[in-house]
């Protein structure tokens, strides 16, 4: 569904993503983690053409999508939920919600399955985002992004800021994205929770890929050392 091949996304001379070469096929769940200033939401934001790519390729269904803009991937099936929610705080819920279907897709996603998906918004549906909770704002970005109905949705530090009750529910509903068969792609800085949840882990080190593997054959300590850059192998690829 996704390639990438040998990505570099530069702050002018500042390599900030370094050669990186992923493929993620329909129905993956994929967690990108690493430290801060890994580039992990740089990474996102240029697959998603919020940021232009210096060198490389990025293809979406088959289709070279690295010169297209970020509406244009949205229509063919792309939705990013960027970090830090970005909803128009003078706007209510429904409104924001609104926004998502300005891109026409066939698909199921409308206002009332979001409203059935998050039921937490309900209530809040006349309110102006900027009066809701950290929770309430996050449901409502993702839910934003569901009305384009996307074949691959991005999820950019979903759980920052939020508590861990308040996790627990953003999980619940993305978990049922997952079980009907949504490809996601997710920055997630809770290792334990980003291993449960993904089929796969992938660990950026210095804007470089420095572990790709299924979490089912991947020990705890082999992701912490290459969150961490500890082992000898993670050093090596970084260098």
């Amino acid at each position: 569904m996704l390639s990438v091949h040998n990505l570099d996304v530069r702050y002018g001379q500042f390599r900030a993503v370094q050669g990186v070469s992923i493929e993620i096929t329909q129905g993956d769940i994929v967690s990108l983690i690493g430290a801060n200033g890994a580039g992990k939401s740089t990474f996102l934001k240029a697959i998603a053409g919020a940021l232009p790519i210096y060198s490389g390729r990025v293809s979406f269904k088959d289709q070279d999508i690295t010169d297209t803009s970020s509406s244009t991937r949205v229509q063919q099936g792309l939705s990013l939920v960027p970090e830090g929610r970005r909803l128009f705080s003078e706007m209510t819920v429904e409104e924001n919600l609104l926004l998502g279907k300005t891109v026409q897709r066939q698909g199921d996603w409308d206002i009332e399955r979001i409203f059935t998906t998050f039921p937490n918004l309900v209530k809040r549906r006349h309110s102006k985002t900027g009066s809701l909770s950290g929770g309430e704002q996050q449901a409502t970005a993702i839910g934003r992004a569901l009305m384009a109905n996307p074949e691959l949705l991005i999820l950019d530090e979903v759980s920052l800021g939020l508590s861990p009750l308040v996790v627990d529910q953003v999980y619940a509903s993305i978990e049922s994205l997952r079980d009907a068969g949504t490809t996601i792609l997710l920055v997630e800085q809770d290792l334990e929770r980003a291993i449960t949840f993904s089929q796969r882990a992938i660990c950026m080190l210095e804007g470089r890929i420095v572990l790709d593997k299924l979490t089912a054959d991947t020990h705890r300590d082999e992701i912490t050392q290459a969150y961490f850059g500890l082992n000898k192998a993670t050093q090596q690829e970084a260098s």
